[in-house]
């Protein structure tokens, strides 16, 4: 069964609040090994999981050092 926006979107919050800013790398983790199990739900669902955080993160200002 497919998560809802809404579950997706707290996944990725809660996510965030226990991984930090390596919470993109556990999402795609997760997204990697439901690939390994050839389980295209969980893949999908840790993706959009995954894009979500990438969204939330804060943008980068300024010029690259």
């Amino acid at each position: 069964m497919m998560m809802s926006d809404v579950e997706i979107t707290h996944a990725a919050h809660l996510l965030v609040s226990k991984h930090g800013g390596n919470a993109e790398l556990e999402a795609a983790r997760y997204a990697d090994i439901m690939s390994g199990l050839g389980d295209r739900d969980g893949l999908l669902t840790w993706s959009k999981i995954w894009r979500t955080i990438a969204v939330m993160r804060p943008a980068r200002t300024g010029l690259p050092q």
